[in-house]
């Protein structure tokens, strides 16, 4: 019987190898190449035709790898290293004069032959572990400005490799999100290739995405890391690439649910920084350049559409440093650009939260903002807007209504009564009742007969020891009086009055003693009564801008006479009846906003802020989605206010006089037509 071969692969298989040729940029010298299935063969790629097996190829990429794997025991390298520089010269994109390691120039490969050797890759897939450097060639390549079936078979790549080697789904994330910003048009017109415009670029990132979300379980908390280290920084970011990253964002949260909270905390987080940041800044301005901080709503409103086909060159040049403005002036557009994003950014969210929540739906998104609410707008203290999506959206029926206000009533009762919780609660619930144009009347009664109870809950707690108005250790009590008050001011109207008798009656001709009607809410006037004339004194320790205005407004009606008691206040010092020592000390610095303001001395250092969080709404943008949720201040037309031109000359030589008081003494004729929230924030 004849000798059979070995079944073993053998040892020299020739083929025909000429029509080999080099690859572009080698030696011309170089050798005339021996192709052999074996370790050793001196393999070359080649990137000027595509008329090669895909088997062949796959050859070549295997004793690539496996030399590679085997470099320690001497193995030439060169073939592995040809391979990662035809995928790194894939990323190149205007710079064609990059030189290989050996000083050759660098041929961008076709999209044909990267498809055979990406084709080739997947199948090995397994082995790319110890192939780092082949791998993060391959992520950086441009694959999404090329053709489909190019995104389909890279897409899978990302898949396999992610599914394979956990430790790369990181760097896969975050490659891919960093294009929300970085995708200028040139990306999609590469040479050889047809034109991809960037929307269709944006749509093969999406695509790409949600394969990697659907096929790997892990992809998910991976995305959402990358999605925060990736968020650009608005200080270094222009308005129009800040903005793309938003929407792709909300993008990615329309196809992927669980995302959705994280995205949503991810950018209600930052806006929330921008927003105290422009607060801070807006405090050192001067009244006249506050005004012009704001951006104009016309030269931002094309930045709101979802025009991803523009030019790179059409990004906000606001900016950008010019020589010649002065300091104010560069001050004023870096503000102009923040207020911008942060419009924007609302703008983002007021859309989407309109989308999801419905006036007939369930409560699980509401409570979800709620919850968003809590954990990133309360602690600041200084936020003035993102709040507001609260405000909205709790006023969309009486049940979301009651359901912020139960919000606000648990932050009050669920702390100790010194806590800087409770007193932010008591502002928010007084503000949000106030400024709701469309809470219930039943609820705004509700939450007065509320505030009615703590205040004299809190008045016979601490008057048995009180030895006169002290914030340190009272602020609790303050903070509930003042919200009471600021409810009042706007209100009175629902508060007084038990049937619709007052509105055929002019409020400039109505005298409420005269009239006989019974009081809304009962223990009303009792309550403020007994509060005011207490020896916690809360007319000298609230904000004297809310006083002075409930003080008119209570004159007027011939409701409660409060000036005598006032003019007594300024002979008072709130400084004699401070807290030494002990757990309260310090405590009256939590009802105080942390602002310029706070480093005045005199009695304006020991008073209640006159924060109300609601204040006006001035986002150009977005305050569209506010219209008919606000109730603006309405003053009583002939009110005046009795002269309190003399409060500074009570005050004695030894007490500091704070920069307000000039400013809240007003001539006997004005008119009461301002906002008892003017000197706030």
């Amino acid at each position: 019987m004849p000798n059979t071969p070995s079944p073993s692969r053998p040892t020299t298989l020739k083929r025909d190898s000429s029509h080999l040729t080099p690859l572009v940029g080698d030696l011309a010298t170089a050798k005339r190449l021996r192709v052999a299935f074996s370790d050793d063969v001196d393999v070359r790629f080649l990137e000027g035709r595509t008329d090669r097996t895909q088997e062949l190829v796959q050859e070549e990429v295997r004793i690539a790898i496996d030399a590679h794997l085997r470099r320690g025991q001497g193995n030439d390298d060169s073939a592995y290293e040809q391979l990662r520089m035809m995928f790194a010269a894939a990323a190149l994109e205007e710079n064609q004069g990059d030189l290989r390691p050996d000083g050759y120039a660098l041929e961008r490969p076709s999209g044909a032959i990267l498809k055979q050797y990406l084709a080739a890759l997947l199948r090995r897939v397994g082995d790319l572990k110890g192939c780092s450097t082949l791998l993060y060639a391959i992520l950086d390549m441009n694959w999404f400005g090329r053709k489909e079936d190019f995104i389909s078979l890279y897409a899978k790549f990302l898949g396999a490799l992610a599914s394979v080697h956990p430790g790369f789904l990181k760097h896969i994330m975050e490659k891919t999100v960093r294009h929300f910003v970085s995708l200028p048009s040139s990306y999609g017109r590469i040479s050889g290739e047809p034109i991809i415009r960037k929307r269709q670029m944006l749509a093969s990132l999406h695509s790409a995405l949600r394969y990697l979300l659907q096929l790997i379980p892990a992809a998910s908390d991976a995305l959402a890391e990358a999605l925060k280290a990736q968020f650009p920084n608005h200080r270094m970011t222009n308005l129009k690439d800040y903005l793309a990253y938003i929407r792709n964002l909300f993008q990615i949260a329309s196809y992927a649910s669980e995302l959705r909270s994280d995205i949503l905390s991810l950018v209600t987080e930052r806006l929330v920084k921008i927003d105290v940041e422009i607060q801070q800044e807006v405090e050192d301005l001067d009244d006249d350049m506050e005004e012009d901080a704001m951006p104009e709503d016309r030269r931002q409103s094309n930045y709101f559409l979802d025009d991803d086909t523009s030019d790179d060159s059409d990004a906000e040049s606001d900016s950008s440093s010019d020589y010649d403005d002065t300091v104010e002036e560069r001050q004023l557009k870096l503000l102009r650009d923040k207020t911008a994003k942060l419009d924007a950014g609302m703008d983002f969210l007021f859309k989407h939260y309109t989308d999801t929540i419905k006036s007939d739906s369930s409560t699980n998104e509401l409570d979800q903002l709620l919850s968003l609410f809590t954990t990133f707008v309360l602690p600041t203290y200084r936020s003035r807007h993102v709040q507001f999506l609260a405000f909205h959206f709790s006023q969309l029926d009486a049940e979301k209504c009651a359901r912020f206000v139960s919000r606000c009533l648990s932050m009050i009762q669920g702390h100790a009564n010194s806590s800087s919780s409770a007193i932010f609660g008591a502002a928010y619930l007084a503000s949000f009742i106030a400024r709701g144009s469309r809470a219930p009347r039943s609820l705004v009664q509700d939450v007065v007969s509320f505030l009615i109870g703590r205040i004299n809950y809190l008045r016979e707690t601490y008057e048995k020891t009180a030895r006169g108005p002290d914030i340190g250790r009272y602020s609790s009590f303050y903070a509930s009086v003042q919200a009471l008050l600021y409810i009042f001011c706007f209100r009175w109207r629902e508060l007084l009055f038990d049937s619709s008798l007052h509105s055929t009656i002019p409020d400039d001709d109505y005298d409420f003693q005269a009239s006989g009607e019974t009081f809304a809410v009962k223990g009303l006037k009792e309550c403020l009564t007994q509060a005011i004339y207490s020896r916690l004194n809360p007319l000298k320790v609230c904000s004297p801008a809310i006083v002075k205005q409930y003080a008119a407004i209570a004159n007027h009606l011939r409701y409660m006479f409060v000036y005598p008691l006032l003019e007594t206040n300024k002979r008072i010092r709130l400084s004699s009846f401070r807290t030494y020592g002990g757990s309260n000390q310090g405590q009256g610095a939590l009802a105080k906003r942390d602002t310029s303001l706070s480093a005045k001395l005199g009695e304006s250092h020991h008073q209640l802020d006159a924060f109300f969080p609601f204040d006006p709404y001035h986002l150009p943008r977005s305050q569209r989605w506010l219209d008919g949720d606000y109730n603006e201040w309405r003053g009583i037309e002939g009110m005046k206010y009795v002269d309190d031109e003399d409060d500074d000359e009570e005050d004695g030589e030894d007490d500091a006089v704070s920069d307000d008081e000039d400013e809240d003494d007003e001539d006997e004729d004005d008119e009461a037509e301002s906002d008892p929230e003017s000197d706030s924030s």
